[in-house]
This record gives structure tokens, sequence and C-alpha cells, in this order.
């Protein structure tokens, strides 16, 4: 008998009026079910009591904000965000982003990040911790590469493979930035916000973080030119201080046996 992994994807809304980036839900795939919530159980900050601050409001299909949803189909909201099976491109699109023919519709919104023009919601990834090993992982796409100022040639300066260094450099909209260099010194551009307090939380406490080039696509919009992985190795001490109101983790964090 095949054993089902949960999949968890971190639902993220974008303020309008401040570009700010807030993690509102997060919906889950057990095999059987469906699941989301809001965020409602955090007091963290860009939750959703954060963002119900900024103006947001609730998705009209989930009106009730304690409440915890499920379905043995998924949500229409989401489902709408997948590309239908039925266009004459599709299995070039699951090729563009290195999945198989078979993928499951989590396993789409993953990599297309569900995201529709003009739209204010998107999917990411959380982080993953293994409590056997300790490691906690995650992808993403890095932010920002827009606005970098990068050298025409970029793309020939970076390639699959290439480690990358995150630095702590705060800036007035967003305190927790880290940004990604090269080691030939070249500034990709950032951590996605979402993440940025989490990692420099890792980087301050000293942990050996690795950040390393999976997939580049110079063809695409510039939110979509470098896919990074992400590892950091934590120690039993470390994770039991993930619980730490500082540390502020646990919501955007999935765990793996």
């Amino acid at each position: 008998m095949s054993i089902v992994k949960y999949k968890s994807l971190l639902l993220i809304w974008r303020d309008t009026e401040t570009s700010k980036y807030f993690h509102v839900g997060t919906l889950t795939y057990n095999g059987k079910d469906y699941i989301f919530e809001y965020t409602y159980k955090s007091n963290g900050t860009r939750k959703i009591k954060d963002a119900i601050e900024h103006g947001y409001r609730l998705l009209p299909v989930f009106q009730d904000l304690s409440k915890t949803y499920k379905s043995t189909k998924l949500f229409s909201t989401f489902y709408r965000r997948i590309p239908s099976s039925s266009r004459v491109d599709y299995k070039k699109i699951l090729s563009d982003l290195n999945l198989s023919n078979d993928a499951d519709q989590m396993d789409i919104l993953r990599k297309t990040r569900g995201m529709i023009t003009g739209d204010p919601y998107f999917f990411m990834e959380p982080l993953k911790l293994d409590e056997n090993t300790g490691q906690l992982t995650a992808g993403f796409y890095i932010s920002g590469m827009r606005y970098s100022k990068l050298p025409s040639d970029w793309n020939k300066l970076t390639k699959k493979g290439d480690k990358l260094i995150a630095i702590h450099n705060p800036v007035s909209y967003d305190l927790n930035a880290v940004e990604l260099w090269t080691e030939d010194d070249l500034f990709l551009g950032y951590v996605p916000a979402i993440y940025s307090e989490a990692i420099q939380s890792l980087l301050k406490r000293n942990i050996h973080l690795t950040f390393l080039v999976n997939e580049k696509r110079p063809q695409f919009d510039a939110g979509w030119w470098v896919y990074v992985n992400f590892k950091a190795s934590l120690t039993i001490k470390t994770s039991d201080d993930l619980s730490d109101e500082q540390f502020n983790l646990n919501d955007l964090i999935m765990l793996v046996a």
C-alpha cells in the first residue's frame, strides 16, 4: 500500500497599495481531502489579522474566518488557477515547469503558484522540517530580479547548481530583507518577503544555510527567472526553539516524518 504524503501550500495576498505580502491561509491535501484554513490562529506579522488591518477582505467562498474547510475536490476558487488540460500547449506548460504529465493538482499549483494576471493571490511552498533529520527545506523563485540592475548577460553568469550567498540587509519596506548574491558578487534579488523574517532569524543564529540555483527561465517574466532550493540543518535544540514567539516560524512550517 502506497503512503500518501501531505502536501501544503501557503496562500499569499498582495496589498496593492503597499506592495506588502501576507500569508492569509494554508491549503493542504492529505490524500483524501483538500483542507483550507485562514491563519487566524496566528498573531504573527503578515498573517490574516495583519492583512485585515491593511484592508483585506475574506474570499467570497470562505467567509468564516475560524472555520476549517474540507472538500474531496479542489476548491473551485483554486481549481480555476490550474491550466486546463484541454489546452493545446498543456504538456508544454508542464514540461517548462519540469513537471511530469501525471502531476497532480497540488504539484501544478506549487510550480505555477496559481498566478492569474492582475490577481492579488498566489501560492508559495511552506518551509518543510523533517523531524527525523532536522533538515529544513523549501523552494522559491528569487524576488525583485527585475529591479536588481542585472547586466544583460546575467543568464550566462549563473548556472544550475550555483551556490548563492544570503545577506541580511534591512530596507525601509522590509527590515528583515535578505539579499541573494552569487559567489562572484552578482546581486540577483531577494528571498521572498514571506520568508525573510524566518531566514534572517536563522542567519542571526549563525545556522548554516544553503541556497542553490535549481532552475532558470530567462525567457519567462522576471518573477520566474531563477528558482532556488533552500536547506538548513537544525539541531534538536534549535528545532525546539522554533516555538519561540520571536522566531515566529510555526505558521510557515510543514512537519514531515
